[in-house]
């Protein structure tokens, strides 16, 4: 190893379970070294990390890129990537998964259209999961395949079976039950790796029932909201997705899991060989029911804000195996505090907000800093473990991305993690101006970030353009095989 195109010298070397006082050399797109200084070759351009964190871009698998405030979905992701893909590079977010499908339309076509703005329009890379709409989408996971999408989402069965009133996300998408996702997951099955089946785990009949019951007493606050989506609405899909998982023999993944027992659950599958992963996004990690007079229907989500019981395991899960990849469910609707609030004021009608945290992929990073790896509750390692090692191997974007190793895409971060900063209207880069972290003064910033090669951060400033970010697809097709 004569030279290199790029070193990164004088940082902590994080990795998913071991951290090292060294850096990173990378020549064209790809790592070709990773250890003490001492073993740097020459290159290039030498960038000094200052004794600061240097650790692999994150992924976001949880992002929804366009919203029904977009004149069309071909519309609203023209418009929002550039600004949206700029805000999730200054959080340190390298690869994003976004969510293509609406109820009564063609899955296809979509796709195709999405891949191209991501290629056209992203200023970092990206991955694509299909929804689920119902039988009838069963018949286009061929195709999605071969166009390297080999992730499925499923509403199981999440805004009811005769569709919740929910202002902006009742009418999108069609909720399935146990025969279409078992389905789904025995075609999966049999296709066999990368192939994931995604759940949002909500059992829609019980939050009709009870949601119904709650807005009928004349409740309109924060916590009138997760009474109506009750816990074992969540955990009993959960359980009953796990069986279906082990039955079928399919890999499952719970998106946005925010119970106790939830978590339980998926601890107990995985210390017994069973292919599960979970999603925990950092609202679920903060924030509770109780913080009405905080954030009032900003707070507003789905599922909802949990309890502090909850909390506390969700960050224990970290450690016993029961949480296993981030993801922010970072979106563009209910972006402005007008679309947000729909009219009815910070505290007013729970019932007419729009659900919807925003801000997701760009406040990540430093969330978890200042609320887990600051205060001892995770590690560094901890951080990537879930942040892009594990998210990358349940969606097959492992080895390629996911971790620092020679081979790999060079996806990294210099992580500062002691700048504070205030979350006030100059916070964000992307479309965000209705932030549940509004005044607090959050930890860690991204100082510099390089993308497959090129500096695309430096010194806090893009130093690339939309467009440089990269739709990747998965599948055996595509493979990519670093040496690990």
């Amino acid at each position: 190893m004569s030279s290199a195109d790029l070193v990164i010298r004088n940082g902590w070397v994080v990795t998913h379970d071991h951290r090292e006082f060294g850096g990173v050399a990378v020549e064209g797109d790809q790592i070709i070294y990773v250890g003490p200084n001492s073993g740097l070759p020459a290159a290039h351009r030498i960038i000094d990390a200052h004794e600061q964190f240097i650790i692999p871009g994150l992924i976001d698998p949880h992002v929804h890129m366009s919203s029904e405030e977009d004149a069309s979905i071909a519309e609203g992701m023209r418009a929002n990537l550039p600004i949206e893909s700029r805000g999730m590079l200054h959080g340190g977010v390298t690869t994003f998964g976004h969510f293509v499908g609406a109820a009564g339309q063609p899955l296809l076509p979509m796709l195709k259209a999405n891949i191209d703005s991501l290629n056209r329009h992203s200023y970092v890379d990206s991955m694509l999961h299909a929804y689920v709409m119902g039988e009838e989408t069963l018949g286009d996971f061929e195709s999605a395949w071969r166009l390297g999408v080999t992730s499925f989402k499923h509403f199981y069965t999440a805004y009811g079976r005769r569709r919740l009133e929910d202002p902006g996300l009742g009418h999108l998408f069609s909720p399935v039950d146990n025969d279409v996702l078992l389905q789904s997951m025995q075609w999966i099955a049999a296709k066999g790796a990368p192939g994931v089946a995604m759940v949002h785990a909500e059992d829609g009949e019980i939050v009709k029932l009870l949601s119904g019951q709650v807005e009928s007493t004349g409740r309109r606050d924060l916590g009138a909201w997760s009474d109506g989506r009750p816990g074992i609405a969540e955990w009993l899909r959960v359980y009953q997705a796990i069986q279906l998982s082990d039955w079928s023999r399919c890999p499952l993944y719970v998106v946005h899991m925010t119970t106790a027992e939830s978590c339980r659950l998926v601890a107990e599958a995985r210390r017994r060989g069973s292919p599960i992963w979970s999603e925990v996004g950092p609202q679920w990690l903060t924030h509770h029911g109780g913080m009405e007079d905080k954030v009032g229907c900003w707070g507003k989500v789905n599922p909802p804000l949990r309890t502090f019981t909850d909390i506390d395991a969700l960050w224990h899960g970290f450690h016993s195996n029961g949480v296993t990849c981030l993801g922010t469910d970072h979106g563009t609707g209910g972006r402005t505090t007008q679309t947000k609030e729909k009219g009815g004021g910070k505290h007013g009608n729970i019932w007419a907000a729009r659900p919807g945290i925003r801000g997701g992929s760009e406040h990540m990073l430093p969330v978890l800093l200042t609320y887990g790896v600051l205060p001892g509750r995770i590690s560094w390692e901890d951080l990537v473990r879930c942040g892009s090692y594990n998210t990358a191997r349940a969606f097959g974007l492992y080895p390629r991305k996911g971790g620092l190793w020679p081979g790999a895409d060079a996806d990294i971060l210099i992580v500062n993690p002691e700048i504070e900063r205030t979350v006030n209207e100059t916070f964000y880069k992307g479309l965000c101006e209705v932030s549940i972290y509004d005044g607090e003064r959050l930890k860690g910033a991204v100082q510099a970030a390089v993308l497959r090669g090129r500096v695309a951060l430096e010194e806090f400033q893009e130093a690339t353009e939309p467009g440089w970010g990269r739709y990747v697809p998965r599948g055996s097709s595509f493979a990519h095989k670093p040496t690990v």
